[in-house]
């Protein structure tokens, strides 16, 4: 099989992490491999977890957060004007659904037109082009894969064409693993650790509002904050600041913090919790949609509804005052990210686009 991705860039995100995952393992498999991005878009981090076997296209110029309608458009023309001959093409970012549809209509590529959806409506909520799109691009795909429930009852309300959850599996498994920690060491500060941006979406605020109730309660904390980019940070709790951590380094922060929180409005899926309950760190998440597919609330973390810092303490404070259900949560999460593997999820998509091309 001939697969085309469309990505808007490969810059450093969850969602280009999980395209490479399928792009590697599909080739792995034996299929040929495509990665269309824009040029100039493509991050160093990135470039090294990509096999040897998938192939890069690079067209148009280097996308910008603050690019006019007129230059997206321009954009993806260029792009689609280089889509290679293809058995299947998948759109992934939603911006990318124009690239599909254009390179279908006015250069007659004749692969099979799919959407890979990991996005969400909050994300383009003040972007009227992609908001037009994220509504209308199924008219032109003949069905859409996504990776939880969630995504799957979303956008069925936009379509009813063929909507098929492959999900997702761990990447670098095996050093996300628990360490062993002394609960009962007298005088230790409780580190909460935190990953993510500065997107209002992911919730950073609002987690550092919840860590400023936490404090006037207990102050005995340290928050831990994994940021893929460089901001201001204003709190008044004390907190160690780590920018864009290796995997190795980044499983060791999860493996011994005492507290991960996940803060965010929306997500697809929701990785970092799941990783962080594979390493055992008790979780405390927000229900930001995708997550559901692996939290079970008071079985392997606390849930509370996004955008309500005071619940949010509240579920932290729950927590790092009950060394049994941290306990619990530190058993349960292991278990529960055993399930997720990259050999199923990558059997599913392939499955689905042998039928669907059949």
């Amino acid at each position: 099989m001939r697969i085309s991705f469309i990505m808007s860039s490969l810059w450093l995100s969850g969602g280009v992490q999980v395209i490479l995952e399928y792009a590697n393992r599909m080739c792995e498999r034996g299929h040929q491999v495509c990665l269309v991005t824009p040029r100039n878009a493509v991050d160093e981090e990135i470039a090294r977890m990509l096999s040897p076997l998938v192939s890069i296209q690079e067209g148009g110029f280097r996308p910008d957060k603050r690019m006019s309608w007129i230059n997206k458009m321009r954009l993806a023309w260029e792009l689609a004007r280089i889509v290679p001959s293809s058995d299947v093409v998948i759109a992934t970012h939603t911006p990318s659904t124009l690239v599909s549809f254009l390179s279908s209509k006015l250069f007659r590529h004749q692969g099979l037109l799919i959407w890979f959806y990991m996005d969400y409506p909050g994300m383009f909520s003040n972007l009227s082009v992609e908001m037009c799109l994220l509504r209308n691009a199924m008219h032109w795909h003949t069905a859409a894969l996504v990776l939880s429930k969630y995504s799957t009852q979303e956008l069925s309300l936009m379509t009813n064409k063929e909507i098929i959850p492959v999900g997702l599996g761990l990447s670098h498994y095996e050093l996300l693993k628990p360490i062993e920690k002394d609960l009962s060491t007298p005088g230790d500060k409780k580190v909460i650790l935190y990953l993510g941006d500065f997107r209002p979406r992911k919730g950073l605020q609002d987690f550092l509002h919840a860590a400023e109730i936490v404090y006037t309660e207990k102050k005995d904390i340290e928050l831990w904050l994994a940021l893929k980019e460089n901001g201001k940070i204003r709190t008044n709790v004390p907190y160690k600041l780590f920018f864009r951590p290796s995997i190795h380094h980044l499983s060791e922060l999860y493996a011994t913090c005492d507290l991960f929180v996940s803060a965010s409005w929306f997500e697809g899926f929701g990785l970092p919790p799941l990783e962080a309950m594979a390493c055992g760190a008790p979780v405390v998440l927000t229900n930001s949609g995708g997550v559901q597919d692996f939290a079970i609330p008071g079985e392997n973390c606390l849930m509370v509804p996004p955008q309500q810092p005071v619940a949010l303490a509240e579920a932290i404070l729950e927590v790092l005052n009950n060394p049994e259900k941290t306990r619990a949560f530190r058993k349960a999460g292991p278990c529960t990210a055993a399930k997720f593997t990259w050999e199923a999820a990558v059997d599913r998509f392939e499955t689905a686009l042998l039928k669907l091309i059949n």
